[in-house]
């Protein structure tokens, strides 16, 4: 199996793309063994977790592990499942039939234009998919050993998107009856299949049974120190990929702490609280601004902080999660106190 044999501690650094930027990742056992189990029994990984706990990146992680392409959709409100497949260009197709002196064969030589293979065709079936659409381009290229799919932010979906994606995922194929085509098989590689959620909806129980669920959350550790090993994945030293810190720990454990401070407040206050999302924007921010410099960045934290923890504007009954809290005697005398 390709992932049982990493050995923990192990970070990877993720080069940057022509989409997305250099990054790196911190695996832990619990993604090691989902990945394990998802490969083995040939079934999806569904990832659950708050914005900015790795999900997206673990897929990322994967591809980069196994030397596979990554094939990434990102799903919305609108999204249909036959877009997961392909998409058809009937409009372009019939302003071609109407044009004059245009013969049956000149369509179909035209065909393969308008046929836009989705991200299911080009990971189940990417010998079929450099055929038609934009992915001709890339015919001429080395086929990739594997394929990972990510299909990112599922509960964004309606019910129909992930009970359309079950029936594919059990067959490992499907057909496109206009192309007389059928994609996957038996004899196609299978891809490694990575779906996230951000739990905004629930999924059909049906979905749920058919995949290896991995929930990316603090555990049994403190959400402090849950921050603070992802503050460290990005900036502490790593051997032989980072030979020094980018950032002191002590930066690295106080924006842990506020931000934890903060979540605590907005959860009483039944408020979405703030997650690793906006821990390590601040970071970054912080590195950037004050490079090499622990006093300098710790000032711009008690600076910043509050515009990346505290998002509410002013709630009644809260003024914790104020961005400018008044000062005591100014609150005392709002709420009427001698």
């Amino acid at each position: 199996m390709p992932f049982q044999h990493l050995t923990l501690p192990k970070v990877d650094n993720l080069p940057a793309t022509d989409h997305l930027s250099e990054s790196w990742h911190q695996w832990s056992q619990r993604e090691i063994d989902a990945l394990t189990l998802a490969v083995a029994a040939k079934r999806p990984l569904l990832v659950r977790g708050e914005p900015g706990t790795g999900k997206t990146q673990l897929a990322r992680a994967a591809a980069n592990h196994l030397g596979w392409a990554l094939e990434s959709v990102t799903i919305h409100s609108r999204y249909e499942p036959q877009d997961l497949l392909y998409r058809f260009d009937a409009v372009k197709r019939l302003a071609d039939a109407q044009l004059r002196d245009v013969g049956a064969d000149w369509l179909v030589k035209r065909k393969a234009g308008y046929w836009e293979p989705g991200p299911l065709w080009r990971a189940f079936g990417w010998r079929s998919a450099v055929r038609y659409g934009s992915c001709r381009s890339l015919a001429a290229k080395p086929a990739p050993k594997g394929h990972v799919l990510l299909i990112d932010e599922i509960d964004k979906a309606e019910a129909d998107l992930p009970n359309a994606l079950l029936e594919v995922l059990g067959q490992r194929s499907f057909r496109i009856p206009a192309l007389n085509l059928a994609v996957g098989g038996p004899d196609q590689p299978l891809p490694l299949v990575i779906i996230t959620t951000n739990e905004e909806r629930e999924l059909p129980p049906a979905f749920l049974r058919r995949c290896v669920v991995l929930n990316l959350d603090a555990g049994a550790q403190t959400y402090a120190h849950f921050l603070l090993e992802r503050g460290k994945a990005h900036f502490s030293k790593v051997a032989k990929l980072r030979p020094k810190p980018l950032m002191d720990e002590a930066v690295l454990k106080e924006a842990a702490r506020q931000l934890d401070q903060d979540r605590r407040n907005a959860q009483e206050a039944n408020l979405p609280p703030p997650g690793v999302a906006e821990y390590l924007d601040l970071l970054y921010a912080l590195h950037d601004l004050a490079p090499g410099d622990e006093a300098a960045q710790l000032d711009w934290l008690k600076k910043l902080k509050d515009y990346a923890f505290r998002k509410h504007g002013r709630v009644e009954g809260h003024p914790e999660l104020d961005q400018h809290p008044p000062a005591e005697g100014a609150a005392g005398a709002e709420r009427g106190e001698a």
